[in-house]
C-alpha cells in the first residue's frame, strides 16, 4: 500500500494545506516548529497507537480531518470483507472537540468505485500494521527484557520492545536472518544478538564464553540504529515515519542506514524530517524522491500556520536548502572538475606546484584529498550524490577524476570503483599511480628522506611524511630548479594533468592539432 496524496485540515499548526503529493521517499525540511512532526504525526493517526489529543485540534476550531490518497489499498490493514487488494481508495480520519472539552472520534472511513465502507484504525501489530514509526521520543530509558510473540509482533511508538526483534532475527533460521547479519556488519560493524539476562534477555555482544555488553552500556546511537534495522528486514509494502534520524549517528553510520533506507524504498514507503544536509541530499538524490519544504507564517496574536510544498527541481532551489541546512558548497557549481586524490601529500604538491607549472588550466578545478584508500569511495559517492540532488549530473559526470597510489589496496579501490561507475562513468577516470607511495616521485636529491620516511613504523610514518612534505615545499618555493626536477621525477603525474587539461578544455593554442585525439565536446554526458 502507498500514500500517494494527503491533506491535513485544522491540525495542530495545519489550516488547509491542500493536497500533498508523496513519493516513495519524502523529505521535509524546514526550521524548527515549522510543522515537520506535525504532518508525520497526522499521517500516523491512521494506525491505533498514535496519539491524539484535544489540544491536536486547532485553536478556534471543533474538528480536525486527515485525507489520504491511496494505491493498492491491502485488506489486512483494514476491518472488511472485500477483495485483497484495491486498485485505489481514500482514507478519511475525523477527530472532534464537543462541548466539554473531550475528544470524540468516528471510524476511519474509506471511499472507492463510488462506495464507502468503515475502514477502523489500522492495528499496531505485525504482519497487518502499515506504518513503522521513528518519532523524536523513541528513546527508553529500559528496553523490556521480556520476549515473547506479544512483543515480538508489536509495534510500537519507541523502541521499549527492541530486545525481541533481536531475538527473532539473530536466529540464523529465520528467513530474514542473513539481511539482519549484513545490515550489522555494514551500520554497526558488529552483529548483535541475544543473551540471557537476571529478567529474560537483553541485546548486545558476546564477550568470551560466558560474558556479554549489553546495548544499554553502548552510545544510544547504537540502540536507534538497531531498531531500524530489525524494522528495515522485516518491512515490506509499509510506510516508515522518521523524526530527525541523524540525532546521535556517527555521519558514516548514518550514509550507511541512508543506502539501506533507498534500498529498501523499492518496497516500502518513507517519510522523514530533517535538519541534517547529509540526509538531504543522499535521499533528495534517490529515484523516486522528494524534498517537501515545510513553512510556517506567524503573526502576532495569531495562530501559525504551517505551509508543505514540494522543493523545485532545480539547481538554485536544491542549492539553495542546502546551504540552510548548513551545508559549504564551496562555490562547487563554479569549478569545472574534480581531482579525488588519496593523501594530502599528493594534493598539495599537484595543487600547489604542479598545476601551476605544468597545466595551469587545471586552476579551475578542485582538488580534494580523500584521507586514504579506505575513505576514497565514499568522497566520490558523496559527491556523486551532491550533483544528482542538484540536478548538476549530467554536467559533471566525465569531469571528475578519482587517482589513488598503486599499491595493492589502491589497486583494489580502482578496480571496485571501475566496476561499480563504470556504465555511467569512463573506467579511465579511475586510475591507480604505478608507485605505491606518492613520495616516490619526489626528486632524486629526497631519495635517502624519502626511504627513510617510508620505513617508519605505521604509527610513526604519518609524521615523517608530513615532516618531509614540508621540507618539499620549502625547496620548491625557494629554489627555481625545483620545476626542472619534478618534471623528471614526476613525469607520469605530469602527463595525467595533461591528459586531464586536454580532457577538459581541448588542446593550447600553441599545441599541434591531432585528428585522433578526444576534444573538449567528446566527454561523455
Amino acid at each position: 500500500m502507498k500514500i500517494n496524496n494527503a491533506s491535513i485540515q485544522n491540525y495542530k499548526s495545519f489550516e488547509k494545506s491542500g493536497w500533498i503529493p508523496l513519493r516513495q521517499i519524502n523529505v521535509l525540511v524546514g526550521k524548527n516548529n515549522a510543522g515537520k512532526s506535525a504532518f508525520i504525526r497526522a499521517i500516523n493517526l491512521m494506525q491505533t497507537n498514535a496519539e491524539m489529543t484535544v489540544s491536536d485540534i486547532r485553536l478556534g476550531n471543533t474538528e480536525c480531518v486527515v485525507t489520504l490518497q491511496l494505491t493498492d489499498v491491502d485488506s489486512r490493514h483494514f476491518q472488511f470483507d472485500t477483495p485483497n487488494l484495491l486498485e485505489k481508495g481514500t482514507l478519511t480520519i475525523r477527530y472532534g472537540n464537543v462541548q466539554n472539552g473531550s475528544l470524540s472520534t468516528t471510524s476511519p472511513s474509506l471511499s472507492f468505485g463510488g462506495g464507502e465502507i468503515n475502514a477502523g484504525f489500522i492495528p499496531a501489530q505485525e504482519p497487518d500494521n502499515f506504518i513503522y514509526t521513528y518519532l523524536s521520543k523513541r528513546k527508553v530509558r529500559a528496553f523490556d527484557q521480556a520476549v515473547d510473540r506479544m512483543r515480538t509482533l508489536g509495534v510500537e511508538k519507541d523502541l521499549r520492545f527492541l530486545v525481541s526483534k533481536v531475538a527473532r532475527l539473530a536466529n540464523s533460521s529465520h528467513e530474514r536472518s542473513a539481511e539482519y547479519d549484513r545490515l550489522c556488519q555494514k551500520i554497526l560493524g558488529f552483529r548483535v544478538s541475544t543473551h540471557a539476562s537476571p529478567e529474560g534477555m537483553q541485546a548486545g555482544i558476546p564477550v568470551g564464553r560466558f560474558d556479554y555488553i549489553p546495548i544499554e552500556s553502548m552510545g544510544e546511537g547504537v540502540s536507534s540504529l538497531l531498531g531500524l534495522i530489525t524494522d528495515l528486514c522485516i518491512a515490506e509494502n509499509n510506510l516508515f515515519l522518521i523524526e530527525e534520524l541523524e540525532n546521535d549517528i556517527h555521519p558514516e553510520g548514518l550514509k550507511t542506514i541512508l543506502e539501506a533506507i533507498i534500498d529498501k524504498s523499492q518496497t516500502n514507503q518513507f517519510i522523514i524530517s530533517t535538519h541534517s544536509n547529509i540526509v538531504t541530499k543522499y535521499l533528495g538524490a534517490a529515484q523516486d524522491s522528494t524534498v517537501l519544504s515545510v513553512e510556517s507564517t506567524y503573526i502576532p496574536h495569531a495562530v501559525p500556520t504551517s505551509n508543505i510544498s514540494p522543493i523545485e527541481a532545480t539547481r538554485e532551489a536544491r542549492m539553495s536548502i542546502l546551504r540552510q541546512l548548513g551545508y559549504e558548497l564551496y562555490d562547487f557549481d563554479l569549478w569545472e572538475g574534480w581531482l579525488i586524490l588519496e593523501e594530502s601529500s599528493a594534493e598539495v604538491i599537484i595543487k600547489d606546484f604542479l598545476i601551476p607549472w605544468f597545466t595551469p588550466k587545471l586552476s579551475r578545478i578542485r582538488t580534494i584529498a580523500a584521507g586514504g584508500t579506505s575513505k576514497v569511495e565514499a568522497t566520490f559517492e558523496d559527491f556523486r550524490r551532491l550533483f544528482l540532488f542538484t540536478h548538476l549530473e549530467t554536467q559533471y559526470r566525465g569531469r571528475a577524476w578519482v587517482v589513488v597510489d598503486g599499491d595493492e589496496s589502491g589497486k583494489s579501490i580502482i578496480t571496485k570503483l571501475q566496476k561499480k561507475y563504470g556504465n555511467a562513468w569512463p573506467t579511465d577516470h579511475f586510475r591507480a599511480f604505478s608507485e605505491a607511495d606518492f613520495e616516490r616521485y619526489y626528486p632524486e636529491r629526497f631519495a635517502s628522506k624519502i626511504d627513510e620516511a617510508l620505513a617508519k613504523s605505521h604509527n610513526d610514518k604519518p609524521a615523517a611524511k608530513k615532516s618531509l612534505l614540508e621540507e618539499v615545499k620549502r625547496w620548491c618555493d625557494e629554489d627555481p630548479a625545483a620545476k626542472t626536477a619534478f618534471e623528471k621525477s614526476a613525469h607520469e603525474v605530469v602527463e595525467l594533468l595533461k591528459s586531464i587539461e586536454f580532457a577538459l578544455f581541448g588542446k593550447s593554442k600553441h599545441a599541434q592539432s591531432n585528428p585522433g585525439e578526444l576534444s573538449s565536446t567528446d566527454i561523455p554526458v
